[in-house]
C-alpha cells in the first residue's frame, strides 16, 4: 500500500488536503508497469500538477487495469490545522490498511518532522492492537510505486476545488476510489 498526499487551493485562500492510500496487490509487477509507462530513461518523479495530458491518461489507465483500489481521505483546513489533519487522515488510511490486509506500507517521505509524526500515529493508531501489523517505510518522491498514489490524490484533489473531474470521474466509475470526509484538526 502506498500513501501520498495534494493540497490543492480553491483559489479563495482555502486548502482542500487529500491523502491517498493505494493498495498495489502486486508491487513488483506494477513497479515494472510504471517503468514501461514512463520509461527508464525518466530522470524526474511523476508529479500530478506537472505531468500533461498523456502521462496522466497513462497513469489513470494503470490504475484501472490493475484493479487498484483507493481510500482518499480528505479536509478543508487552514494552514495551522493541516499538519494534525494529517494525522487524522493517517490514522483512518492505516486502519483502512490493516482491513485491506496489508502487509507494507510506502508513506511519501516530507521531512524527519513530519515523519517522526506519521510514526508516531501509527503507534498510537495501533497500540491497543498489540502494535502496528504491518511493516512500514518512508520514501521520496523517487519511488514509482508513490507514483499511483500521488495521481489518485492529484485527481481528487482537483476534483474537490472544482478545478477538472475528468480523471476523478475515470477512477470513480472503474471502483477505484472511496471518497471520506475527515473533519479536520481544530488544535494545531
Amino acid at each position: 500500500m502506498v500513501i501520498e498526499e495534494s493540497s490543492p487551493s480553491d483559489g479563495a485562500g482555502g486548502i482542500t488536503y487529500v491523502v491517498a492510500a493505494a493498495a498495489l496487490f502486486e508491487p513488483i509487477t506494477m513497479s515494472g508497469k510504471i517503468g514501461a509507462i514512463f520509461g527508464s530513461v525518466r530522470t524526474r518523479p511523476f508529479h500530478w500538477n506537472t505531468e500533461g495530458p498523456t502521462a496522466r491518461q497513462r497513469t489513470v489507465d494503470l490504475l484501472l487495469e490493475e484493479g487498484v483500489i483507493a481510500l482518499v481521505t480528505y479536509a478543508h483546513v487552514g494552514r495551522r490545522t493541516q499538519v494534525a489533519s494529517r494525522q487524522r487522515m493517517i490514522a483512518v488510511l492505516s486502519r483502512w490498511a490493516v482491513a485491506e490486509g496489508a502487509g507494507h506500507i510506502i508513506i511519501e517521505s516530507g521531512d524527519a518532522a513530519t515523519d517522526g509524526r506519521d510514526k508516531a500515529t501509527l503507534l498510537d493508531t495501533h497500540r491497543n492492537d498489540g502494535g502496528v501489523p504491518f511493516t512500514y517505510a518512508w520514501e521520496t518522491k523517487a519511488e514509482p510505486l508513490l507514483w499511483l498514489a500521488d495521481a489518485i490524490a492529484g485527481a481528487v484533489g482537483e476534483h474537490l476545488v472544482g478545478k477538472d473531474s475528468t480523471w476523478f470521474d475515470q477512477l470513480e466509475a472503474g471502483g477505484v476510489i472511496q471518497l471520506e470526509y475527515t473533519e479536520p484538526q481544530k488544535n494545531a
